[in-house]
């Protein structure tokens, strides 16, 4: 009798530690995950149901904006997706914005080309054209424009506005080579072509491109005017392409991006 006193405690203890477990882990559903889904590139509503099918909750805590990315989605979640979490979890999403936030409008006025796209390139703005006029000061940036106005530093512009620079062209107007643009891509030849004080021209074809994606893939096979020898052009010419699919054996040459071949003339060179 007195070892049934004795051991009677015990037992009541660990029937109750075993019991108060089984409760845990129900209350806790401690068996019971969910798979956090990829919400990349939805929306919120969209969002918000994709994670309510598995018992879990939206909360959005920022935006961002990213013009790669589709307008009003999802560009991050945390947890991530396919992290196993208990139901009812809440997913925090960042979604981007539907429109670029709005920035001070730099001065660019008196910087070198060089710095001008520098600074542009930093604060998110791009480049619609260079026009050039007789300047002393080549390829100083002599007025900023957007759609034809000239827009003063200070004033608010979107991120991601178009500007056109309006540069010197020196007394007489300096020349300048025509890069060799074969084997680059679209977005490439744009970078390359504002180095080199020139303009993009027309798009005159993409072979073997069947959507505007492909065109982002595609190089140069041919352009106008052509590369190479010692004919130069007026700065602010425009350079038109010919892009293809086929990229066999189609490759930049050497050094394509140095910025050294893109200084003007320092005289007042003839086309031939």
């Amino acid at each position: 009798m007195s070892r049934f006193r004795f051991a009677l405690p015990i037992v009541l203890s660990v029937v109750a530690l075993f019991i108060g477990c089984l409760w845990l882990r129900s209350y806790t559903r401690h068996s019971t995950v969910s798979i956090v889904p990829d919400l990349t590139g939805l929306n919120v509503v969209d969002a918000q149901q994709a994670l309510a099918d598995r018992d879990m909750v939206a909360m959005v805590i920022d935006s961002v904006y990213n013009d790669q990315a589709v307008k009003g989605g999802v560009v991050s979640q945390d947890p991530l997706a396919g992290a196993e979490v208990k139901p009812g979890r809440k997913v925090y999403l960042v979604l981007n914005a539907q429109r670029p936030p709005m920035i001070d409008m730099p001065d660019l006025v008196d910087l070198s080309k060089r710095q001008a796209l520098s600074v542009m390139e930093i604060l998110g703005l791009k480049v619609s054209g260079l026009e050039y006029r007789p300047d002393p000061c080549v390829d100083c940036v002599i007025e900023q424009r957007i759609d034809g106005d000239r827009v003063a530093a200070g004033t608010r512009v979107r991120r991601g506005s178009s500007i056109a620079l309006v540069l010197g062209s020196g007394d007489q107007g300096e020349r300048v080579p025509v890069p060799d643009l074969r084997g680059l891509t679209f977005a490439e030849v744009g970078a390359v072509l504002n180095m080199a004080s020139l303009n993009q021209g027309v798009l005159v074809s993409c072979e073997g491109c069947n959507t505007s994606v492909d065109s982002t893939f595609a190089r140069v096979f041919r352009q106008s005017p052509g590369a190479g020898g010692f004919d130069r052009i007026a700065m602010g010419s425009s350079i038109d392409v010919w892009l293809t699919m086929d990229t066999v054996g189609l490759a930049p040459v050497s050094g394509w991006n140095d910025p050294v071949h893109f200084e003007p003339n320092e005289t007042n060179d003839t086309i031939h």
